[in-house]
């Protein structure tokens, strides 16, 4: 009993040395004399014992208790039963054990001296870990497009700090202490848990989670979206779609639903079934193929949600040629090519478009001459059975020290292929470009030291109908030595010379246009 009595003796000192203060107020006649406790706020944790001091200056008929104005003790009355674990000792002080959430609140401690009635305040926080509920809690079924809400319900001693974010496999994104979550489902990749983090510093953090599940739109995705065959061959079309719910495919043929036999079936194959979306396979196969069966095709995939089409085609024409190194040489006003195209029917013809680039619009962004000033050859085919058809052509009468675009197509009795890359070179001149010479602001200037052998380049650049202009995707890469190859059935590959910068080619080209 002793030792007791000292751990609660040495905890009232603590208490009252080291509590903090609260702005409760001491209340009573003026002639009652001070109180030598100091209001107190003690901050504990569950399962502790708290004692909450009451000593005066002044000798006290009585004390009484109370916790937010409910009466606990009263020493008046000995015979009012205290509750569980509220004990009032003899010098006036409460004692609360084991602590519990319960218990947290403000207590005032009333005496009544020779001078009058007094009081003093105290408070009790018994703090706790932090709870989390979400709501709602089962999973959220959800469209693209909607608004998604839900509710944290967090609970702790201190106020709990909550955090939203959303554990998906493309994106995270947090919302910083609110309790109700709004957002705009944007995607099928906001599918996931979407979690609730509430902390208040006591304990681990706590979580909780609901399984958002979005529905979207089917997405297609076709790898060969143009499908080169030849008659009598099996074609395959193939599309593959990422859907929640599985989505339902058809097949059209210049607009018209296929009709499946023993010729003509579709397969479907899943290839993945993630948490929140399928990946299917679909497959059309046609034997034996005909001319009936060549043309525009559409993969169309449907759900609750809504439907999409992707277009693919089924055709005999010659697939896209790509010139190929020429190693014969070529002059100022000369230039050689060579190209390649696979048809599986025979070619009948190619045409071969050119035009000069003006100078100054060498660049992307300063290429601005007329769109579409193409000059056109037509060049017979050489009669060769395929399925590989090579050619080869020289271009005359072009400008020397200029820069050339070519593009190329070829045709056979189903129709012209699309039109390959733009091949763009450089005609050969008697200058050399110092390229010591250049500035911060314009790393192309150069200027004309001495003559020199001739000099070409090429580079390939993506074809453009709409827009040639910003058809360039490829930096010049090498000067092509065109002499000193051996020929071998007609055609040779070059070997190539040490890479030269760009900044030669453009350089030249605006001493070019100087000369103008």
């Amino acid at each position: 009993m002793d030792h007791i009595m000292t751990r609660l003796t040495v905890a009232l000192v603590l208490l009252v040395a080291v509590g903090i203060q609260r702005q409760i107020g001491v209340t009573g006649s003026p002639v009652a004399g001070s109180f030598r406790s100091v209001p107190t706020t003690v901050k504990t944790y569950e399962n502790e014992t708290v004692l909450l001091p009451c000593y005066h200056n002044s000798p006290y008929r009585y004390v009484r208790w109370s916790r937010d104005d409910l009466l606990l003790v009263d020493s008046r009355y000995p015979d009012l039963r205290a509750p569980p674990r509220v004990r009032l000792w003899s010098n006036g002080s409460l004692e609360v054990a084991s602590v519990q959430t319960e218990d947290t609140g403000d207590y005032t401690c009333e005496i009544m001296t020779d001078g009058g009635r007094a009081s003093q305040s105290h408070a009790i926080e018994v703090q706790y870990q932090a709870m989390a509920t979400v709501y709602p809690e089962d999973t959220v079924d959800i469209r693209v497009g909607q608004i998604l809400e839900v509710a944290c319900q967090a609970t702790g001693v201190p106020q709990p700090y909550v955090k939203w974010s959303f554990q998906h496999e493309n994106a995270t994104a947090a919302f910083e202490d609110d309790r109700k979550l709004n957002v705009l489902i944007e995607d099928r990749h906001f599918s996931g848990p979407v979690q609730c983090t509430a902390t208040n510093g006591v304990g681990e953090p706590a979580i909780a989670s609901v399984d958002v599940i979005v529905n979207f739109v089917p997405e297609i995705e076709v790898k060969t979206p143009v499908v080169h065959t030849r008659l009598g061959e099996t074609g395959l079309l193939e599309c593959n779609v990422t859907s929640h719910p599985v989505a339902s495919i058809h097949w059209f043929h210049h607009g018209l639903p296929v009709v499946f036999d023993r010729r003509i079936v579709k397969l479907d194959t899943p290839t993945s079934k993630h948490q929140y979306y399928t990946i299917q396979r679909h497959q059309l196969v046609i034997r034996n193929l005909r001319d009936s069966d060549l043309g525009q095709y559409e993969c169309k995939a449907g759900n609750r949600v809504g439907i999409a089409g992707s277009q693919l085609e089924l055709t005999g024409r010659p697939k896209v040629a790509h010139f190929k190194p020429a190693a014969e040489m070529s002059s100022p006003t000369t230039h050689n090519f060579i190209w390649q195209t696979e048809s599986f029917s025979p070619i009948i013809e190619y045409k071969l478009k050119f035009r000069r680039v003006p100078s100054g619009n060498v660049t992307p962004a300063r290429r601005t001459f007329p769109q579409h000033d193409w000059n056109e050859l037509i060049i017979p085919s050489d009669g060769s059975y395929g399925p590989l058809h090579s050619i080869g052509y020289t271009l005359q009468g072009l400008q020397a020290t200029s820069v050339y675009e070519v593009i190329v197509l070829s045709r056979n009795r189903y129709g012209w292929s699309d039109p390959s890359n733009i091949l763009r070179f450089a005609t050969g001149g008697e200058l050399e470009i110092d390229s010591t010479v250049g500035t911060a602001d314009d790393p192309f200037a150069g200027s004309v030291l001495s003559s020199s052998p001739a000099l070409q380049t090429t580079e390939t650049i993506e074809y453009s109908e709409s827009d040639p202009a910003e058809a360039d995707n490829m930096i010049p890469r090498d000067y092509f030595d065109y002499g000193g190859a051996s020929a071998a059935g007609g055609l040779t590959v070059p070997r190539h010379t040490a890479v030269v910068p760009v900044v030669l080619l453009v350089a030249l080209l605006a001493y070019c246009a100087r000369l103008k």
